[in-house]
């Protein structure tokens, strides 16, 4: 396994507010995100190690849960339906499949000079891959972990503040070599992340049987 940023000495890896983080991890490998103070949302995609052009695909891992929302039990599958990762544990029940990462062109757009220079998910992504040449065209539309976005009775959406408190995680088991890549999301202009960006924790456990 090999990573971008090293461990702390917990074993885990902090990933500050607003930033991004990426590492790639073995098959069989556990990868625990942590929202270490409440409502922070992280914007998690996936890549196939041995061909990144296969990637996350929430489309499809919707069309295969038949659900808008994933929790438990759920897989999360690539562009060409490979099974990329199972969730085995949440503690939240409520992350968003529909929306796209933040980007610098559309925060001008919706949230006019407030929007000019702010950090964005898609950018905190694509320093994250560099190691790994992955390029913004390639970025997929994120899992939004924690992230709580409503579909009212006509057809619109909203997005709410997280429900998730500290210490709430999601723990997905990679079923393929991957690399992952996070970005605890810097919106802070709607309650997407109840209005004040924190860190959240990625930690990593091996394959059984490998140290």
């Amino acid at each position: 396994m090999v990573e971008v940023a090293d461990r702390d000495e917990t074993g885990g890896h902090t990933v500050a507010g607003g930033t991004g983080w990426a590492a790639e991890v073995a098959a069989g490998s556990l990868v625990r995100i942590v929202d270490v103070e409440g409502k922070q949302v992280g914007d998690l995609v996936l890549f196939r190690s041995d061909d990144h052009t296969d990637r996350l695909s929430v489309g499809n891992t919707r069309k295969m849960a038949n659900s808008l929302f994933v929790t438990t039990g759920a897989e999360l599958w690539s562009t060409t339906y490979r099974r990329l990762a199972r969730i085995e544990a949440d503690t939240v029940g409520r992350h968003d499949l529909m929306a796209s990462a933040c980007t610098p062109y559309d925060y001008p757009i919706r949230f006019g000079e407030r929007g000019v220079g702010h950090r964005a998910c898609l950018s905190n992504l694509v320093e994250a891959l560099r190691p790994w040449e992955i390029r913004e065209p390639l970025v997929p539309d994120p899992m939004n972990v924690f992230m709580n976005q409503v579909v009212h009775e006509d057809g619109t959406t909203e997005v709410l503040e997280p429900t998730s408190r500290a210490g709430d995680r999601l723990e997905i088991r990679l079923l393929e070599d991957c690399v992952v890549a996070l970005s605890a999301c810097p919106q802070d202009l709607t309650p997407c992340n109840g209005w004040h960006i924190t860190d959240l924790r990625v930690e990593i456990e091996p394959p059984a049987g490998e140290p």
